[in-house]
């Protein structure tokens, strides 16, 4: 029965994330998607069992929430199939640990479990092998109201409320049936924890309210030109990718033209639109594609581009990095961004220089090494040709301050927020899910990605293969979004905002660390106790 409990906890919190049935996920699933969960681990008895259901519903949400993972063709096995055994292991530890703490907790019981899942999603979202994807505040992604509390905690304080929300619940049901009052719980205090966790969403609600009520001051715009090419990754070469990018640019501009509006102050292409590295392959680059070359297309927007490229740093090993690089209309190559966040194992591969690791690696799963990453984070600036009527000083001309995060390093809130503490007055974010060929895919990564203009009250632009292309303004609501699998492109003006960093930027991750601290605690005392009742 127990195990049954779990499995209807992994539907529920996978049906909650964002998926094929619900895009933009569900929220009131996410309200309670955890109660069969946390009743399965109150009605255990054993380490044992606690440890196997942690293992099921570790595996199984793993599966059902990044199921786009099989998409990755050869690799299906090891990019879905090893990874769900991992996180089978890795929750089986943590929801045993998360046991033996409610076993000790009293009538605190539903405050140390949201407290721990809040501090196990910290740890999950953190470091090399971070894999921020799952987490439950994205159930929140249609209602971005409650979701703007991240400027002060970050995203862990609305995991804490969706977890006590799940742990309320769950005490409500177990007071019901067999009239269990063990340890104290009784149908009141059920009722209580619910009232508790209801003023913490009232709180949440309110204060997301009273955001939307008073919009952040913009100091200037910045006019950008998004080009979302839509080419299959696994079947489109590099001369059709960037053809395809350059010749939505020229429609765009021409377009703009005839319009006689202002024209763009940048350009932007998305990851490794460019395939080969642009300074050593000026020659190249003046030829191809051959429908319209793309040094000449620079020369005829008279405008920068920015867009992915590889970055080569040895070529006697024909080693690089994957990059983000201004290129100017003269040609000249500005400066370049190197992607510091790697793809665990796809990217980056631990233990390279061990003999026998790098044969298996290389023999048995295919893998080469990846790319050579990226060592300090770059503040990009841009003197803007549109300033826009909101500019507060029409005497200079503004400089844009942007940083630009790679592929899934959007998702990393610490790295984000160095960019911003650097001085950065917006993210533009390159990247390209479409190989997953899922929509529900491409709206994950958005929906974390979003996380970032919230909790620095900044623009974040995303400028994509296939989607999710859109800018995101400082309230987390989308200002302008291109279709998905579409080849389109758009010209916006863009926010720049002029408000103070908010809290969270200034001091980072200060309650997952709190939580974390506080389940340490936890553990001790139960350990304590434990051997005190023995």
């Amino acid at each position: 029965m127990r195990i049954a409990w779990t499995l209807f906890a992994v539907i529920l919190s996978a049906l909650s994330q964002p998926n094929e049935i619900f895009l933009y996920g569900n929220w009131f699933l996410g309200l309670f998607c955890l109660v069969p969960l946390y009743i399965a681990l109150v009605k255990t008895e054993r380490l044992g069992e606690a440890g196997l259901l942690g293992a099921i519903f570790g595996a199984l949400h793993h599966a059902l929430t990044s199921y786009w993972l099989f998409f990755y063709k050869d690799f299906a096995f090891w990019t879905l199939g090893s990874t769900t055994i991992a996180y089978a292991v890795v929750y089986a530890a943590a929801i045993t640990y998360g046991w033996f703490m409610l076993r000790h907790a009293g009538r605190a019981r539903p405050l140390v479990f949201a407290i721990a899942w809040a501090a196990f999603e910290f740890a999950k979202s953190t470091g090399f092998l971070g894999y921020p994807w799952g987490l439950l505040p994205y159930s929140f992604t249609a209602i971005p109201i409650m979701l703007q509390t991240a400027d002060i905690w970050g995203i862990y304080g609305i995991s804490t409320f969706l977890a006590l929300s799940s742990a309320s619940l769950g005490e409500v049901v177990l007071s019901f049936g067999t009239g269990v009052r063990r340890k104290g719980f009784t149908r009141t205090r059920g009722a209580r924890w619910v009232m508790a966790s209801s003023v913490f969403g009232i709180a949440l609600l309110g204060y997301g309210a009273w955001i939307f009520q008073h919009p952040f001051p913009v100091r200037t715009t910045v006019r950008l030109l998004l080009c979302q090419q839509n080419t299959d990754p696994w079947v489109a070469g590099e001369i059709p990718a960037l053809a395809s990018n350059i010749a939505l640019a020229q429609k765009a501009l021409e377009q703009n033209e005839k319009a006689n509006r202002p024209k763009p102050d940048l350009i932007v292409f998305s990851e490794m639109s460019l395939q080969r590295p642009f300074t050593d392959f000026r020659a190249w680059f003046e030829k191809n594609p051959p429908s319209l070359p793309f040094s000449t297309f620079l020369r005829q927007a008279n405008t920068p581009v920015l867009t992915g490229l590889p970055v080569v740093t040895n070529w006697t090993t024909y080693e690089a990095s994957n990059s983000v690089g201004l290129i100017y209309p003269s040609g000249n190559m500005g400066p370049t961004y190197a992607k510091m966040h790697p793809v665990p194992f796809a990217e980056a591969i631990p233990f390279w220089d061990i003999p026998w690791f790098r044969a298996f690696v290389q023999k048995v799963i295919g893998l080469e090494s990846g790319w050579v990453m990226g060592t300090k984070p770059l503040v990009f600036s841009l003197d803007l040709e549109n300033r826009g009527a909101v500019c507060t000083d029409i005497h200079t001309l503004p400089s844009l301050k942007f940083s630009s995060p790679i592929c899934f390093e959007d998702a990393f809130a610490e790295l984000c927020r160095e960019f911003f503490l650097r001085g950065a007055d917006l993210l533009i974010n390159l990247t390209n899910d479409s190989w997953s060929r899922t929509r529900s895919a491409q709206v994950q990564h958005y929906a974390i990605a979003r996380i970032r203009a919230i909790e620095s009250r900044r623009t974040l632009v995303r400028s994509t293969n296939a989607g999710v292309t859109c800018v995101v303004g400082a309230d987390g609501k989308n200002i302008m979004e291109l279709p998905q699998f579409v080849a389109d492109s758009a010209i916006v003006d863009v926010p720049v905002y002029s408000s103070k960093l908010p809290f969270y930027v200034r001091f980072g991750d200060w309650f997952a660390w709190l939580c974390s601290a506080f389940i340490g605690v936890m553990f001790a005392w139960s350990i304590w106790k434990a051997r005190r009742d023995m």
